[in-house]
């Protein structure tokens, strides 16, 4: 298959996902354990807690300007949600091959703009400089890791209304700590005090978590995942639920029962 076929594929997979909107996601019983369907939300194919932080932000926007490495979820949402709301979109990533990720973006109709060498801290310089020239012009700019008010506000209401009972502790995938960081503000919003771990899958989270939740060490358990963030779990099913291979499903090897799990969202070539 082409690649052009192959981005047309996983399009056509997206946006197979109905719409579904809720102001408060639902928790579901899956493989013995609770989980916080993040996950389940949707619309126009872009799904999942930052697709709804990303329309949020560019609602009426001139454009959308985010940056991700070229296996995040983060640039295929985007491209996603600048289709559904006709605008265009600027995704600033590492120079190398084509992944599914890039593949379903340029088939969305976004820029793809690689950039060498394709460490993080490139890839994050020139966001900021491209999104520093086109914010006076009404472009939403979306950060690297969703680092962005509209992501913390909404997942800090969804921690807040979490069921008064039926868990003991929460397991969330730590990736950049911004959704650490807000269902820890959540907690604390509602009085709420149980045990989370939080699982990394990607780099050291600390910094963001001092900056949005400065409670946290005494709150959290942190833990590396035993797979590298490039490296795909070697399963991504609780139960029948799909979860996404290089983030929640590194969270299986220590879910217990008692345990509720947080989704965040779950990426196009993990559904086909």
């Amino acid at each position: 298959m082409t690649p052009r076929a192959e981005g047309a594929r996983l399009l056509a997979a997206a946006r197979a996902v109905p719409d579904f909107t809720p102001d408060i996601t639902p928790v579901e019983e899956h493989g013995g354990v609770l989980v916080k369907r993040e996950d389940s939300w949707s619309r126009s194919g872009a799904s999942g807690a930052k697709a709804r932080a990303m329309f949020t932000a560019a609602e009426g926007a001139a454009g959308l300007i985010t940056a991700g490495a070229r296996i995040s979820p983060q640039l295929e949402r985007a491209a996603l949600v600048a289709a559904a709301l006709g605008i265009p979109a600027r995704l600033h990533t590492g120079h190398g091959a084509d992944t599914p990720e890039t593949l379903l973006a340029t088939a969305a109709g976004a820029i793809v703009l690689r950039h060498r060498p394709a460490r993080l801290s490139v890839i994050r310089a020139r966001y900021r400089t491209d999104a520093e020239a086109r914010a006076e012009a009404g472009w939403a700019c979306v950060p690297f890791g969703m680092d962005h008010p509209a992501y913390l506000t909404q997942v800090t209401k969804q921690a807040a209304h979490l069921p008064p009972a039926g868990f003991d502790r929460i397991v969330v995938p730590v990736g950049s700590g911004l959704t650490l960081a807000a269902i820890l503000r959540g907690l604390e919003a509602t009085g709420r005090e149980m045990p989370v771990l939080g699982v990394r899958v990607g780099g050291d989270p600390t910094a963001v978590l001092d900056r949005h939740a400065a409670t946290w060490h005494g709150r959290v358990t942190l833990t590396a995942s035993q797979t590298p963030f490039t490296t795909t779990a070697a399963g991504n099913r609780l139960g029948a639920l799909a979860l996404d291979p290089h983030y929640e499903a590194k969270t299986l090897p220590y879910l217990r029962p008692g345990d509720l799990l947080w989704t965040v969202g779950i990426r196009a070539s993990a559904l086909t």
